[in-house]
């Protein structure tokens, strides 16, 4: 049972209400349905109090975030879910109240696209790792009225505008730390970094349930799928190398990369996983988007920032507004970006826009099998269930989402048609 999910609860919100308020009820449920979350249980908790000396009553709504439990995930990936929790944890703790510190400092407003933390724990033993009992309590951004778009359409124009302005923001202020303040930069955000999974230690190794690795869709469907488009058909055989470096990458260890904060002067906090679940937006009246969240901090690095960039705009962009507005897009995350630095007093020189776009072609083909994953198995799954990995060697052309496979033809058509490969 859900309500059961949590161990010692009340020690837990003893840290939120203090000792002088009573919790007279509380009840969890699933907040999101299956296929929506993979790497940990999102938990809705409702939360009822009387305060013991007014003895007024009140109702608090969080979100609780846990391992996941599942009896069919390997070891290895349930290890790995659990180490995800300490650097999410000091995401919370230390990198948000440092981004927050340090624009306050500059005579700017505090950055308001994180949902707040009220509370989290590594375990039930207070050991320095965590284990299946972490949990992390956060604010209920649904209940502020915030919602996920919809995964299978993506951001319409004006969303992708305001989403890659707190994108610019979210990464500009870390390069502007570090830029102002190494040694700060450092011991923030590097050093607080998660290292790559156990299983991934021994890159030669078999992959968790994988002959060869992480799961990868047949490269024979992916080419049938470009076949289908008079300009990707002539280009084909250029997926070979593009899947090729990608298996090699496993082989010599290299699918974690270790924080690098100077491969380049674009290097800075990485998401490592922003796409569309991963944010949430609040409305008005109109049904316009007018705040933004984002979520889900497991798996943050320090590498250059347009691998997030690439990775944001092809699996959670509208596939119209991609094909329309491409250049757009990049040019406005571009200039938003600069704005945040030069607010900072940083030195804009050797951010222009074609270093940017530079930096961008060097670093789109690593993000390209991660897209392809996402796009095609994950994204467009059916809602309400879960991808079955096992079961990608057996899709077809037709079982693809038809979006997907518009989006994977767009990609291949950008990196040809830039030259990026």
């Amino acid at each position: 049972m859900e309500g059961e999910r949590i161990k010692d609860l009340n020690n837990l919100l003893k840290q939120v209400f203090g000792e002088n308020v009573e919790i007279l009820d509380k009840t969890i449920s699933n907040l999101t349905l299956p296929g929506e979350n993979y790497w940990s249980d999102m938990l809705k908790l409702q939360v009822t109090t009387k305060n013991k000396d007014t003895n007024a009553t009140n109702t608090e709504h969080f979100v609780a975030k846990c391992c996941m439990v599942d009896e069919k995930m390997p070891k290895e990936l349930a290890e790995a879910n659990s180490h995800m929790f300490k650097p999410e944890i000091a995401f919370y703790n230390e990198i948000i109240p440092t981004m927050q510190k340090f624009s306050k400092e500059h005579g700017l407003k505090e950055v308001d696209f994180f949902p707040k933390l009220i509370a989290a724990r590594y375990n039930l033993d207070g050991k320095e790792d965590p284990d299946e009992n972490a949990v992390l309590l956060l604010e209920n951004l649904q209940v502020a009225g915030y919602t996920n778009e919809d995964r299978h359409k993506g951001f319409d124009l004006d969303g992708s505008k305001l989403l890659l302005t707190d994108l610019a923001a979210f990464h500009a202020i870390p390069i502007a730390i570090k830029l102002k303040d190494p040694d700060l930069f450092k011991k923030v955000f590097i050093d607080n970094c998660p290292g790559p999974p156990k299983f991934m230690d021994k890159p030669k190794d078999k992959g968790p349930g994988e002959d060869r690795g992480p799961p990868s869709v047949p490269r024979t469907l992916l080419k049938q799928i470009l076949k289908g488009d008079n300009f990707c058909r002539k280009y084909v055989d250029k997926l070979d190398a593009l899947l090729d470096a990608e298996e090699e990458k496993f082989k010599k260890g290299k699918l974690f990369s270790k924080p690098d904060p100077n491969k380049s002067v674009f290097s800075g906090l990485l998401h490592k996983d922003m796409w569309l679940n991963n944010t949430m937006q609040k409305k008005d009246k109109d049904g316009k988007m007018i705040k933004n969240k984002f979520v889900d901090f497991q798996m943050y690095s320090v590498q250059d920032i347009t691998l997030d960039l690439f990775f944001f705009l092809i699996t959670s962009v509208d596939v119209v507004v991609l094909e329309e507005h491409f250049d757009y897009l990049l040019m406005l995350y571009h200039e938003h970006f600069i704005k945040t630095l030069e607010s900072f007093g940083c030195d804009v020189g050797p951010f222009k826009y074609l270093d940017f776009i530079n930096n961008l072609r060097q670093n789109a083909l690593l993000e390209f099998m991660h897209i392809v994953m996402m796009n095609t198995t994950v994204i467009f799954a059916k809602k309400g269930e879960k991808t079955n990995f096992d079961q990608i060697k057996n899709l077809t052309v037709s079982t693809i989402h038809p979006i997907a496979r518009r989006k994977f033809v767009f990609l291949f058509k950008i990196v040809i048609q830039k030259e990026w490969i």
